[in-house]
């Protein structure tokens, strides 16, 4: 289902869940993917939820993540700056921070993941869209223009990682993960009237 079928809330919810699933190491949250409503959520938008390993957890995707995601080698690290500018901690997160300043957010994280992380860069995107939810026009439309904003500064560098991510994992786990963010993102870019730039 494409994200211009989702109202406000829902596309905030996808958001989070897509914050999520970049941002923590598997565990409990696959756990709440099993149940409703995530898991009806999920499904529509092309998701699956795997087996757990024969010891009755999820320790094999968490070193999926750990390899995909954080190194030590060869990994993908799903940050802004690495991708943008080759080099962590540049003018991306001055920016990030400015927006977090306006929009009141923090990220839940506890800084176990840098700013300019992707789990951060949607979850602050799901803030956006939740705090214009019952807004009077003219403020939906200022909202609307913030969210615009945000996504093209923070959220439109994405598709090499995830075309990356894809390509190396397939229909694994997160190659799923990284082809519905994709997706959504590439819906969201249509519809906040962002120019997405070429694969």
């Amino acid at each position: 289902m494409a994200s211009t079928d989702f109202d406000r809330a829902e596309r905030a919810a996808v958001y989070q869940l897509l914050a999520r699933l970049w941002a923590e190491e598997p565990g409990t949250l696959l756990e709440q993917l099993r149940s409703e409503p995530l898991s009806s959520a999920w499904e529509q938008l092309g998701g699956f939820v795997p087996e757990q390993d024969s010891d009755g957890t999820y320790s094999s995707l968490d070193e999926d993540y750990c390899r995909l995601f954080v190194g030590p080698k060869e990994h993908l690290p799903p940050i802004q700056s690495v991708w943008v500018s080759g080099e962590l901690d540049t003018g991306v997160t001055s920016s990030l921070r400015e927006f977090n300043t306006v929009v009141g957010f923090e990220e839940p994280w506890n800084f176990a993941i840098i700013p300019d992380h992707l789990g951060n860069e949607l979850w602050a995107m799901s803030q956006i869209l939740r705090k214009s939810d019952g807004l009077a026009a003219d403020d939906r439309a200022a909202a609307h223009d913030l969210a615009s904003q945000f996504f093209r500064g923070h959220l439109n560098w994405t598709d090499r990682l995830l075309t990356a991510v894809i390509d190396r994992e397939g229909d694994q786990f997160y190659g799923t993960v990284a082809s519905v963010t994709h997706e959504f993102l590439r819906d969201e870019a249509t519809r906040l009237a962002v120019p997405t730039p070429p694969e």
